[in-house]
């Protein structure tokens, strides 16, 4: 991910990954690039509680430059599912790998990067019980660092923050809601119903 006019020169791709504050092997991060998106079926079993929708929600943010987190019950179940698939299909793997020649590297290198990074990803997130990550620079580690000790604090502290993966959640819940409201504003206004309903619908507000 390399936003235009950006501060992530191309040349430097694959910017340093930190998980957890630590970083990464190179390529770590680039679970894409190996295919792994063609491996899972986020449709399948949708009515779980945890499935391989899991799996391609954290594929699509591994890369991303800025601090994303998960559920380190989620994470590790995701992240021992991609080493799975990388092994188990590693010739396709590294087909895909070859069709994305970066930096001098050769298909095998990116793979050992990929597989000793989620190797090592497993084990953090066992050790810390926490699944954070971000790509870039030493000044993105210290937001990512940054992140993780606001969402260590009680939440009754100032400083205290959720982390990214509940942040984005309930703002996106948020948003929803307030459509739902405002749809059930105007279909108070459509005459289609009758005054107690409309009243009901008139009095919902946000809380």
């Amino acid at each position: 991910m390399n936003p235009e006019n950006s501060e992530y020169p191309e040349k430097d791709f694959p910017w340093t990954f930190y998980f957890n504050g630590e970083a990464m092997p190179k390529w770590a991060a680039c679970w894409s690039m190996a295919g792994v998106g063609s491996f899972v079926h986020p449709e399948r079993d949708a009515c779980e509680d945890v499935s391989e929708r899991d799996i391609y929600i954290i594929m699509c943010t591994i890369d991303h430059i800025g601090v994303e987190s998960a559920d380190p019950d989620i994470f590790l179940y995701a992240v021992q599912e991609v080493l799975y698939l990388l092994l188990y299909h590693n010739d396709r793997a590294l087909a895909s790998i070859s069709e994305h020649p970066r930096g001098g590297s050769s298909a095998r290198e990116i793979f050992t990067g990929l597989v000793g990074g989620a190797f090592r990803m497993r084990q953090l997130v066992q050790d810390q019980r926490c699944a954070f990550w971000t790509t870039g620079y030493e000044a993105d580690n210290d937001k990512l660092k940054e992140s993780m000790r606001r969402a260590a604090l009680p939440p009754a502290s100032q400083d205290s923050a959720p982390p990214p993966h509940l942040a984005r959640m309930r703002s996106m819940a948020r948003s929803y809601r307030e459509q739902q409201i405002s749809r059930l504003h105007r279909l108070a206004q459509s005459g289609r119903l009758d005054k107690a309903t409309r009243k009901h619908l008139n009095e919902l507000r946000m809380d």
